[in-house]
C-alpha cells in the first residue's frame, strides 16, 4: 500500500510504503534501485540480508536509513513482514543530513547514528504506535523539525530532475546541458553529493522504473515487447542486459514473481 505525505512535505517524502506479508516461513527478496533513499521500520521480524557472492548474512537493524543502490539486494525473511517504508525523493538524505549522497552508497545507517538523540525518540514512536496514521504522525514531525536545517538543491539540480521526470526518463544528458546553464562536470559533480549516482545513471532508473510501472499496469495480453517500446526501449537484447545486471531477472520473469512493490519482489 501506497501513501502519499503531507502536501508541505512532499519535497523531501516522496509516498510511505506499507510492506506486509503473513507468511510464516523463510521466504526470500529481491530488492533494487528506484532511485531513491529511504527509511525503514521494521514491526515484526527484520530481514536478513546476503553479502553479494559471499556467505555471510547481516540481520537489519528494527529502523533505518539507506542510500542509493548500485546494485540489487538479496534478502529473506525469518517471520512475518510488517513493514513501513519513508521513500524520500532522490536528494532528500544530503538535505537532511549533510553527508554527501554518493558516501551512503549501498549504505545501511541506523537512525540514531545518523540523527542522534532524536532519532531514538522518533524510533520508539514509531515502532510503539499501532495506528499507521499516528506512525506517518511522528516521521513528519520528525522530518518538520529538520526542515530549518535542510540543505535545498539549487534550481538547476531540481530542473535536471523535473525535465528527468517529465521525459519519463527518456532524456540524454547532452540534452539537459542544453537546457540547463551548466557544465557536464558540474552536473556530475551536483548529482554526486545531492543523489549519489551519475545524471546518466539516474536517467535509466527512472526510465526502468516507468517501464516496470507499464509493465504492471499492461493488460494480460500485452507483450512485454511492445511495453518496451513504448517506454523507449527499442532494443530488446539491451533491455534484457540491463534487466539482468540491474535486477538479476528477465522481464519475463519479473513480470511473473510475486511483487510486494515496484523494485521489491519475492523471488
Amino acid at each position: 500500500m501506497q501513501i502519499p505525505p503531507s502536501p508541505h512535505l512532499a519535497h523531501i517524502i516522496k509516498h510511505y510504503l506499507i510492506l506486509e506479508n503473513n507468511c510464516g516461513k523463510q521466504l526470500n527478496y529481491r530488492l533494487f534501485s528506484d532511485g531513491n533513499p529511504g527509511m525503514v521500520f521494521y514491526f515484526k521480524a527484520p530481514l536478513i540480508e546476503y553479502a553479494m557472492h559471499r556467505p555471510e548474512t547481516y540481520v537489519h537493524p528494527r529502523s533505518f536509513v539507506y542510500g542509493q543502490l548500485t546494485q540489487y539486494k538479496d534478502l529473506a525473511s525469518t517471520g512475518e513482514l510488517d513493514i513501513l517504508v519513508v521513500v524520500f525523493q532522490p536528494y532528500a538524505l544530503y538535505a537532511l543530513s549533510g553527508i554527501a549522497s554518493v558516501e551512503l552508497n549501498d549504505s545501511l545507517i541506523k537512525l540514531n547514528e545518523l540523527f542522534k538523540s532524536d532519532a531514538e525518540d522518533l524510533e520508539d514512536r514509531v515502532l510503539n504506535e499501532t495506528d499507521i496514521k499516528n506512525k506517518i504522525e511522528h516521521i513528519e514531525n520528525f522530518v518538520f523539525k529538520k526542515l530549518a536545517d535542510v540543505l535545498y538543491p539549487d534550481k538547476i539540480l531540481t530542473g535536471a530532475l523535473k525535465l528527468i521526470e517529465n521525459h519519463k526518463g527518456n532524456i540524454s544528458v547532452s540534452h539537459l546541458l542544453n537546457v540547463l546553464p551548466i557544465t557536464e562536470k558540474q552536473l556530475e559533480r551536483r548529482f554526486n553529493e545531492y543523489i549519489g549516482i551519475s545524471p546518466k545513471r539516474f536517467t535509466a532508473i527512472v526510465k526502468l522504473q516507468y517501464f516496470l510501472k507499464s509493465l504492471q499496469n499492461s493488460s494480460p495480453g500485452t507483450k512485454i515487447a511492445d511495453a518496451a517500446y513504448q517506454s523507449g526501449y527499442y532494443d530488446q537484447a539491451h533491455l534484457n542486459n540491463y534487466f539482468k545486471r540491474n535486477i538479476g531477472i528477465t522481464p519475463s520473469a519479473y513480470k511473473t514473481n510475486n511483487l510486494l512493490a515496484i523494485n521489491f519482489m519475492q523471488v
